[in-house]
């Protein structure tokens, strides 16, 4: 339950509250996970941490949908394998890489491309 509070819940209450300071050309990005993809899920297992992100995916196609016509774009990102605690740092990239590649992304985004899912590197990802 703590996973679905943190990673799919408190993404959009913070979007929530923030909307009313956003205006016409401002951008959503949601950091997210490839392990939430149900297509690109081929070892299983973490089903909490999954099913947490699956939920948030969920949550940023609809939010990107029902901001579009307010000029609102909204982006989910995997930051990639990154080189955290979460996984005693054997991560492929290190931290600043990763944010670095998602700045970039966030900075590409327009309403052309809102309600998509990409890997940090630029590769769009699949639900």
């Amino acid at each position: 339950r703590a996973q679905f509070e943190v990673n799919a819940l408190a993404p959009l209450r913070v979007t929530e509250a923030l909307l009313p300071n956003l205006k016409e050309g401002s951008k959503v990005a949601m950091i997210t996970s490839r392990m939430g993809s149900i297509a690109d899920n081929g070892s299983g297992s973490r089903y909490g941490y999954r099913m947490s992100k699956a939920a948030l995916n969920a949550a940023g196609k609809s939010l990107s949908l029902d901001l579009k016509d307010q000029g609102i774009s909204v982006v989910l990102l995997h930051p990639g394998f990154v080189q955290t605690d979460m996984v005693n740092h054997a991560g492929d990239i290190p931290a600043e890489t990763a944010a670095e590649r998602l700045i970039q992304r966030i900075d590409e985004l327009s309403l052309d491309t809102t309600g998509q899912f990409f890997h940090s590197n630029g590769e769009g990802l699949p639900w």
